[in-house]
């Protein structure tokens, strides 16, 4: 179970005949928080620095007394 601030997310789903889609529109800002990353992020390391790409979304890990955190950050140059 994870914890999401500062979020606005709509899922959209529709069938077809042999075709299901789900498509995801995400409009977290950079700067919100999340204690858990989705399903299938790929881990990215860019000038040494480790991030998660999920979904055209960046999060930067952050370590804090309580545990790591996901940092929503703008996509690494």
């Amino acid at each position: 179970m994870g914890m999401i601030a500062g979020t606005t997310a709509a899922v959209v789903a529709s069938s077809a005949a042999n075709n299901n889609t789900t498509v995801v529109i995400n409009t977290m800002p950079v700067g919100s928080v999340v204690a858990v990353l989705p399903p299938n992020c790929a881990q990215v390391t860019r000038a040494d620095v480790t991030y998660y790409s999920c979904d055209n979304v960046w999060y930067k890990p952050q370590y804090q007394a309580s545990g790591v955190t996901y940092l929503i950050v703008n996509p690494p140059e």
